[in-house]
């Protein structure tokens, strides 16, 4: 396979991409308007997208394999970490959420004289 078959194909992929990493990019500039767990869950879509076109760059240079590879592992390892973290953040946020609406309306014991 020649060198601009491969770089072609890696600019269509990142071209297909960007329906998720422009709206990740949209939270992670959004700031405090967004819940706390979407900040490190759009950090790691753009992690992982930042790591795509960086691989096969390496790979075309006369790198050695495994230098080249080492890129892609620190990234999929960083989305991990950060995806981890968002699931635990997002956790917390929807047991805060619970926790706000059960003050709201508290849930009547089943079968108790008032339900009848």
């Amino acid at each position: 396979m020649s060198h601009g078959v491969l770089a072609g194909g890696v600019l269509v992929l990142l071209a297909a991409g960007n329906v998720w990493y422009l709206p990740a990019y949209l939270d992670l500039r959004a700031g405090p308007d967004r819940p706390r767990s979407r900040r490190p869950a759009a950090a790691a879509v753009l992690t992982g997208w930042g790591t795509v076109p960086l691989t096969p760059l390496l790979l075309l240079l006369s790198v050695a394999p495994g230098l080249a590879v080492l890129p892609a592992v620190t990234g999929v390892t960083a989305v991990i970490c950060l995806a981890v973290r968002s699931r635990l953040l997002r956790a917390r946020e929807q047991r805060e959420e619970e926790a706000r609406w059960s003050t709201l309306f508290p849930v009547r014991a089943t079968g108790s004289r008032e339900d009848v």
